[in-house]
């Protein structure tokens, strides 16, 4: 991902395209409360109850999965209008889901 792009950026494009469904802008939905809810957490127990192995491995696990639902986003973006309906918002959704998925369990941990 080039460093001067903000994954609340990437968020927000998806958020306002018009080559997104509503199950996108859901699952948008569902990664900002699971992000929010996964911060929470982490801060609440502080290095209490983490290695500082396990909070590395959570901190590059969130990496990639934001970096895949990132690049996702600009395949589609970038990709023709067939290959976008046949493949690539199924790429998005699935990593957007993905990504929802694990940070909504670290935070309900």
């Amino acid at each position: 991902m080039p460093e001067d792009e903000n994954l609340n950026q990437i968020l927000a494009e998806i958020i306002v395209s018009k080559k997104v469904g509503g199950l996108h802008l859901r699952r948008v939905g569902e990664i900002l409360v699971a992000r929010e809810e996964m911060n929470h957490w982490l801060y609440a127990i502080g290095n209490r109850e983490l290695s500082s192995d396990e909070y590395i491995a959570i901190a590059e696990r969130v990496l990639e999965l934001e970096e895949a639902y990132a690049r996702a986003w600009r395949e589609c973006e970038s990709g023709e209008q067939q290959w976008r309906l046949s493949v690539g918002l199924a790429r998005l959704d699935a990593a957007l889901w993905e990504a929802a998925e694990y940070f909504g369990e670290i935070g309900r941990r």
